[in-house]
């Protein structure tokens, strides 16, 4: 089942699975001389077990980016449409681009269940379906600030209902693909300028080896080259 999800990403991010906001957009760099300008020069990967990695091959290099899996939680700042508190994965990104501090726009994107509009504004749902603005997850990002040393942090906390779709208010919003308990979204944000942030978001499981390899593949059409792809990093 997961080799299946890691198919239908990929043959999303071939044909037509990118989404790109008019404007800036939560997630996007927030520093128009990041040099993230390139389709999928600048990837994050991550998913709600706190596993998270990057590639960052923009031309305003060398990067230095640090991403780190903060804590996995349940937060009562956030919760359901019932009241319940969200589970919660955090993470921390850190980092300069060039000279540059990487910092992220502030905001936050829902994963639609069931579908979405074109513009990304709203969540659909099946005909006879009540739960158009559910959404299956949900990522937030903040701004930290930039340090003495010169480097931006961001946080991004991903939430979720223990599987169950749940209300929550978001400024942009992308489709889940694949089937319930192996699915994920991929989500371009834009930035400042042209620049772009590229993420792989794995909702329901954590890819396994061969699932890794589609999803390179997938990758590889948005402009990656296999060398850039072996320069993925772990923290």
């Amino acid at each position: 089942m997961i080799k299946q999800f890691a198919l239908m990403v990929v043959l999303g991010f071939a044909f037509g699975g990118v989404t790109l906001p008019a404007q800036a957009s939560p997630g996007g760099p927030d520093n128009l001389f990041v040099g993230c300008d390139i389709e999928g020069s600048c990837v994050i990967s991550f998913d709600e077990n706190g596993n998270i990695s990057g590639v960052f091959n923009g031309f305003f290099g060398p990067y230095d980016v640090t991403l780190t899996h903060i804590t996995s939680t349940v937060n009562s700042a956030w919760v359901d449409d019932q009241g319940n508190p969200l589970e919660v994965t955090s993470y921390e990104v850190v980092g300069k681009g060039g000279i540059v501090p990487l910092q992220l726009l502030p905001g936050a994107i829902g994963l639609c269940e069931f579908g979405v509009t074109v513009d990304g504004l709203a969540c659909t749902a099946p005909f006879g379906v009540d739960q158009s603005e559910y959404k299956g997850d949900v990522v937030i990002f903040t701004a930290l600030g930039v340090d003495a040393n010169g480097f931006g942090h961001s946080r991004i906390d991903f939430l979720s209902d223990n599987e169950n779709p749940f209300s929550f208010a978001t400024d942009f919003n992308v489709l889940e693909v694949g089937p319930e308990g192996a699915n994920g979204a991929f989500y371009r944000a834009q930035g400042d300028s042209a620049e772009l942030m590229d993420y792989v978001i794995t909702s329901d499981s954590v890819p396994e080896p061969a699932t890794l390899a589609l999803l390179g593949l997938g990758l590889a059409g948005l402009g990656f080259s296999r060398r850039e792809l072996r320069q993925r990093f772990n923290t």
